[in-house]
């Protein structure tokens, strides 16, 4: 497969084309990981600086396992947000989890980040019979007063019997906590984009929070989408471009996407510009995947199956088999 990125040639004229395009000043740098990414001298602190120099605000996810060497560099460049996926407090689970990470990495990236007062919050994707260690992150949430998102399992054509197995919704694993009392519902007066959240505070002010499926926005394209009943966000989410230069406003429908770059410079079909993206461009996101390799392969457990959203783009990841020892 070949190595696909977003030059940061590209990355600079989209940063200066959504300025003059789009009312949103909110960029998402997103898997596949952004922390690997380079471009000749560039690394991932100067996609940054492109973005806040031009004022716009900057969130990151990542997988957190070069948090330790990037943390500073990210709070001096002034990143506003780090995501951290977080899938498992058991070194064992979150090496199949992820298809062989160290739980230690990312914890010292953790413990750096902290050091450093880099604005963290941390994603987790919930799976049915893998809730039970919950207790001990909120824990870790509550003492560091960090936010945690519960994020639900997403479904791909590739993962459907995996999905089925595994899918438990956030409200049945929060249920016992909240009935306890050890988190409390929180309005959400933030709320800004995309679905609705429910809130809840720790004691010491820590936030879990996860996003309702029944309020995905679901514009008149979305009636006769054969993939309606599987998505969980809708259409019109985010504008998402791709390291080979492609950008869709759907998650789950490579089809409605269209290529956005000739070259290095913005080169847009007509028709998605004015029928498509002149609908949402000045109130969503820009949402880039500047990446198109990944360190980690996050899947099920005890399967080679990868949960991963980006699988089937052409993108290269490790091979789940080689950390899971157990799965033919």
């Amino acid at each position: 497969m070949n190595h696909q990125y977003l030059s940061f040639e590209k990355i600079n004229n989209l940063a200066c084309w959504w300025l003059e395009n789009s009312k949103s000043r909110n960029v998402e740098i997103a898997a596949l990981e952004p922390l690997i990414w380079k471009s000749g001298d560039y690394n991932i602190i100067d996609v940054v600086r492109i973005f806040k120099e031009k004022g716009f605000s900057v969130s990151m996810t990542s997988n957190g396992a070069y948090l330790k060497k990037y943390a500073q560099l990210l709070k001096n460049a002034e990143l506003d947000l780090l995501r951290v996926s977080w899938h498992s407090m058991d070194e064992d689970i979150y090496s199949k989890v992820t298809g062989g990470g160290k739980l230690h990495k990312l914890l010292d990236g953790l413990a750096e980040a902290s050091s450093c007062n880099l604005n963290i919050s941390i994603n987790r994707v919930l799976m049915k019979g893998y809730t039970d260690d919950l207790a001990q992150q909120i824990e870790y949430v509550d003492k560091y007063k960090l936010r945690l998102k519960l994020l639900d399992l997403y479904w791909t054509a590739d993962s459907a019997i995996d999905y089925l197995h595994y899918y438990i919704s956030p409200q049945d694993v929060l249920n016992k906590y909240i009935s306890n009392q050890e988190i409390i519902l929180l309005e959400d007066e933030n709320f800004k984009h995309g679905r609705e959240r429910i809130r809840y505070s720790t004691e010491n002010g820590g936030i879990i929070e996860y996003k309702l499926q029944s309020t995905v926005n679901r514009p008149p394209i979305c009636e006769s989408c054969f993939q309606k009943e599987n998505c969980l966000e809708g259409f019109g989410d985010y504008l998402r471009i791709f390291p080979n230069g492609e950008a869709s406003l759907c998650y789950l429908r490579n089809d409605l996407g269209t290529n956005f770059f000739k070259a290095d410079n913005i080169s847009i079909e007509t028709d998605f510009m004015n029928s498509t993206l002149s609908e949402h461009i000045d109130t969503i996101p820009l949402r880039i995947v500047l990446e198109g390799r990944c360190n980690f392969n996050c899947g099920f457990p005890n399967s080679t199956s990868s949960w991963c959203l980006k699988q089937g783009r052409g993108f290269i990841f490790p091979t789940r088999k080689l950390v899971l020892k157990n799965v033919s």
